[in-house]
């Protein structure tokens, strides 16, 4: 049992004020702190890109570094899994990772009758109308697997947009400070120019007027978690959760296709059902409400790329038979 003296200790701790937040004054300040907490998430971090590689590699793939993302490079160059290795992959490998949201969007248009309002009145041949636009567009610049930054305007705090395997757009992240802050899921130094409201950039602030909800990392794990939404809503259901409280707890956007993910063990299920349980927390439940629920709880203390970064290691034992 706590003395009286253990208590009055617990009283004044609680009536600490929080500790401020801090803030970064350079680019160079920024980017030590945000691949320090990377590495802290077992992201590997590779020496920098040089002054020459970057210069190299927008003359050869005709585009501009955003200052924020630049910096953060010439800082560290992170290679993990799902990261563009902006020095030892091809040219062409990098052009298809630039390329690939102009593709997705051309084939959703070419597929569906998708046709947003901000670009006209719907041509005969929308495909090569929409060539067009996405060639005048700003070139998105990949960040982290399905995560783009507009490559203009040339300076700090463009947005940061989602495109997925659908070619549907959403506004992700005010900028890229606030990105990695939602990645890491942890309080990040701040820049003194972090953005308070998404930047209008020509074509993709249209496209993606629609802003990301909080299950937005849920579409980048989608391939390896599969149907263990539907599992855990028939969990719900069984818990006696009534259908109107599963849908304000669970708003994830189904597309016509998923594809369905074959666990091979018991190991390959309880790990998925642990990445629910964060979804979960992160939604508000109790973790009393999560064990009720799922049976287990994950690691709160883990970030939602360090999840990412586990599913990528996993598939890759899995693949390779070990």
């Amino acid at each position: 049992m706590a003395t009286v003296e253990e208590k009055e200790e617990d009283e004044k701790a609680k009536r600490k004020p929080p500790r401020p937040k801090r803030i970064c004054f350079s680019f160079a300040a920024y980017a030590s702190s945000l691949l320090n907490n990377l590495k802290s998430s077992n992201v590997v971090i590779d020496e920098g890109l040089s002054d020459l590689e970057l210069r190299n590699l927008e003359s050869k793939l005709k585009f501009l570094f955003p200052p924020d993302l630049r910096a953060i490079l010439q800082q560290g160059l992170p290679i993990s899994q799902g990261f563009p290795n902006w020095r030892s992959s091809s040219t062409q490998q990098l052009q298809i990772l630039l390329n690939l949201p102009a593709s997705l969007i051309l084939r959703r248009v070419s597929n569906t009758r998708f046709w947003h309002p901000s670009w006209g009145p719907k041509p005969p041949d929308p495909t090569q109308v929409l060539r067009r636009l996405l060639n005048d567009a700003p070139r998105l610049v990949p960040i982290y697997r399905h995560c783009y930054i507009p490559s203009s305007p040339e300076a700090a705090g463009n947005p940061v947009f989602y495109v997925d395997d659908s070619g549907d757009v959403c506004l992700l992240s005010f900028d890229l400070s606030g990105f990695f802050r939602e990645l890491l899921a942890q309080e990040t130094d701040e820049p003194v120019w972090a953005a308070t409201a998404a930047r209008k950039v020509r074509f993709w602030s249209e496209l993606g007027e629609n802003q990301c909800g909080r299950w937005w990392w849920w579409g980048m794990a989608k391939e390896e978690l599969g149907g263990c939404l539907d599992r855990t809503v028939w969990k719900l259901r069984e818990g006696g959760w009534t259908e109107e409280e599963i849908r304000e707890m669970v708003t994830v956007e189904e597309k016509k296709k998923i594809h369905e993910l074959k666990l091979n063990n018991k190991e390959d299920m309880a790990r998925h059902v642990r990445v629910l349980s964060l979804v979960l927390l992160r939604a508000g439940w109790s973790r009393e409400d999560v064990v009720y629920s799922l049976g287990v709880v994950g690691d709160e203390e883990k970030s939602t790329l360090e999840f990412h970064q586990e599913s990528l290691d996993q598939r890759n034992v899995n693949i390779n038979g070990f």
